[in-house]
């Protein structure tokens, strides 16, 4: 990976400079995404059987905690699809991760050397320095949980107020701790997410003056705290995630007690419920981007699966998103970012008896890719690639499973392949009609298959739709 490094990439850039004309100008950064215009990649493990994938930066790497073997001890990791880099601990034998900004520094706790694996340490972890503990607020036990661009942490902390202690959210920046405070001096807070421009958001015990719940807050300043409320009759609010135009999501229950949990999205004063889609009857936004592309998850035990949600499409499976035949199955999803990139945990029927780590990619197909013919194991077929641009070289590749692979000199967050593994077939120039195509015989050996097909121009990182065929 890069060496840590302060120079705006030109995904920063349009973050920072661009993004604030489409917002303005109510256009998006880039297309919503409709089924099966995703590439999916596994962003590997520590030789055990699970890892999680929890906070995605604008370069699309991963960060988040995975289990060596035996699954008895866990650090926290940071992947870019390629290399996975194990962020090792403060000492101790636990580490975790739950945000990485776009200069590939991540934050999250870790155990210290000697301490209980119960203890928690707050850490940011740069590329050039390694694992920092960021200390706490006068207690012992800290962590963090988001970092932005300009290196402002924030998370929770212990402080001294007798016995026993208690905690508040705190923002660390350039080596000092402030107190956020929380929503009454006697109660607790936490702090979950932090925007470009220093706000943060989490949630904060709560006294109605008969009852301690806990509610939804927004940091604007310390101990400036906006309460967010709850939906319907309910007691209880999380503020999970925020984005830079002041957008809040989380979840709430809506009515007495602690059951019926159902995610939410805040603006400007308003709390909206958007739980919908499934029939499964809990569900929890864990964030959302500068398009206002809410993801979490929904949930009735034992069964859980990750939601994308827009105000167009409302919430959907990001199961039912996947590439054809890839065998992933979304059990939730914890982060995106302003490219439409996703990551959480997920199972797949190739790895069976594990949970991964992930990255789902939208894909953008700009010519299209008919069906193998006469999809006849053993004789000649054909494949025709068509709308290219006249004289472009058009390269057709397949494979056995759906998933992902990266196109070469292309970046993962301009266009991929939804193909594990995909191999080259063959290539073709497209002819002035802006048609190209390849034919070949099919081997013997394929009859009774199922092949996946996909067409891509290397030069310009324009790909087709995905093709899947049965050879007779």
């Amino acid at each position: 990976m890069p060496p840590h490094d302060r120079t705006p990439s030109r995904h920063v850039l349009l973050t920072l400079t661009a993004l604030a004309a489409l917002l303005s100008a109510g256009s998006l950064a880039c297309a919503q995404p409709f089924p099966d215009q995703y590439a999916i990649f596994e962003m590997g493990n520590l030789g055990g059987t699970y890892a999680e994938g929890a906070g995605l930066n604008n370069r699309g790497w991963v960060t988040g905690f995975a289990t060596f073997p035996g699954d008895v001890y866990y650090h926290a990791f940071l992947s870019n699809g390629k290399e996975i880099r194990d962020l090792g601990t403060l000492g101790g034998t636990k580490s975790r991760a739950y945000d990485v900004n776009d200069f590939g520094e991540a934050v999250g706790w870790s155990t210290e050397a000697g301490g209980s694996f119960l203890d928690e340490r707050a850490f940011l972890w740069r590329p050039d320095e390694g694992m920092i503990y960021l200390g706490s607020l006068g207690g012992t036990d800290s962590e963090a949980h988001a970092i932005n661009n300009s290196g402002t942490v924030v998370g929770w902390a212990e402080f001294e107020i007798g016995y026993p202690s208690g905690y508040h959210a705190f923002a660390w920046h350039k080596g000092r701790m402030l107190d956020l405070g929380a929503l009454y001096s006697e109660t607790w807070s936490v702090a979950w997410d932090v925007n470009e421009t220093g706000v943060a958001a989490g949630y904060s015990g709560y006294f109605d003056g008969q009852y301690e719940s806990w509610r939804a807050v927004m940091w604007t300043a310390p101990n400036e705290l906006i309460n967010l409320g709850v939906l319907g009759e309910g007691f209880h609010s999380k503020a999970l995630g925020l984005n830079d135009i002041g957008q809040v999501v989380g979840e709430s229950n809506y009515r007495d007690g602690l059951s019926g949990w159902h995610a939410f999205l805040w603006q400007d004063g308003v709390m909206q419920d958007i739980h919908g889609g499934s029939g499964l009857p809990n569900s929890g936004a864990w964030d959302v981007n500068n398009d206002g592309v809410v993801v979490g998850g929904r949930s009735e035990y034992p069964q859980h699966e990750g939601f994308i949600w827009t105000p167009s499409t409302g919430m959907l499976n990001l199961t039912d998103l996947r590439p054809q035949k890839s065998g992933w199955i979304i059990v939730g999803a914890r982060d995106i970012n302003d490219f439409g990139q996703i990551t959480g945990e997920a199972t797949r029927t190739s790895v069976p008896d594990a949970t991964l780590a992930f990255l789902m990619s939208p894909v953008y197909p700009s010519f299209d890719l008919s069906q193998p013919s006469p999809a006849v194991a053993g004789k000649m077929n054909g494949i025709r690639a068509t709308n290219v641009e006249p004289g472009a070289k058009v390269y057709f590749v397949y494979g056995f499973e759906g998933g992902g692979t990266l196109i070469p000199t292309c970046d993962v967050t301009v266009n991929a392949l939804q193909i594990d593994n995909a191999q080259v077939a063959g290539s073709a120039i497209a002819d002035v009609n802006g048609v190209a195509e390849l034919r070949g015989r099919v081997a013997k050996n394929m009859s009774g298959r199922t092949l996946l097909f996909q067409a891509l121009i290397p030069s310009s990182c324009e790909i087709s739709n995905l093709v899947v065929q049965r050879f007779e």
